[in-house]
């Protein structure tokens, strides 16, 4: 005779339970993982605007700074209302004479800032004596600057005359009874200052060396003379 099953019936219900809560852990699992991946993209898109923003401000810091040094520069620019014009460059009717003759030439300014002249020019460079004029404005019609100045001048506005003297396109010399103890002529343009060191011969040549009242740009200040060629 068979023995009666003694087998206990298994607990359906809990494990029902049991895989609900294993489910519910996953889910748990799901939303902490969705929940950190949700916080690392609000924090990199955090990041990534203070990036942003700071790139912005140096930016701005940037254009400030470039900003404000144009402004200064201009504000601190030498005056140049001193500058007389001889020769306007809209206007042909004052142009100054560029006509080449043989004997020497009378000025109306001293020194002369442009006119009829000789042929040769005068090599650009630093003079210890007086230049002869027509050969000095020949030298203005190609481009150059030319730096006068009173004999008796101090030694420190000459070693400042001699530095900008330096450079190309520019002559140098001493040259009585002109009105102002230091004066810069260019083709048509003049300046005259008490002192070497005076900034605005700095400006002047910066403006008008090769300038665009120059008469014959690309002109070369040498090969010409350094001697008076006309005598008498």
């Amino acid at each position: 005779m068979a023995r009666p099953d003694q087998t206990k019936p298994k607990n359906t219900s809990q494990r029902g339970k049991k895989a609900q809560g294993n489910k519910g852990n996953a889910n748990d699992r799901q939303a902490r993982v969705a929940q950190i991946q949700k916080q690392a993209k609000s924090s990199e898109r955090r990041s990534l605007s203070a990036i942003w923003i700071g790139l912005g401000l140096v930016l701005v810091l940037i254009v400030g700074m470039v900003t404000w040094a144009v402004i200064d520069q201009n504000n601190n620019r030498p005056g140049m209302g001193a500058v007389v014009t001889y020769d306007e460059l809209d206007d042909p009717s004052d142009d100054l004479g560029r006509n080449h003759v043989e004997t020497r030439v009378e000025y109306q300014q001293n020194p002369p800032v442009g006119g009829d002249h000789n042929k040769a020019w005068l090599n650009c460079g630093i003079y210890e004596e007086p230049v002869p004029n027509h050969h000095a404005v020949h030298s203005l019609e190609h481009g150059a600057v030319w730096l006068t100045y009173q004999p008796g001048v101090s030694e420190g506005d000459l070693s400042e005359l001699r530095d900008l003297a330096s450079q190309p396109f520019v002559i140098l010399s001493p040259n009585e009874g002109q009105e102002h103890p230091v004066m810069a002529t260019a083709w048509g343009r003049q300046l005259g200052v008490e002192s070497g060191d005076d900034t605005r011969l700095v400006q002047f040549i910066r403006d008008w060396r090769q300038g665009p009242q120059t008469p014959e740009p690309g002109a070369v200040c040498t090969g010409g003379t350094s001697v008076d060629l006309v005598g008498g």
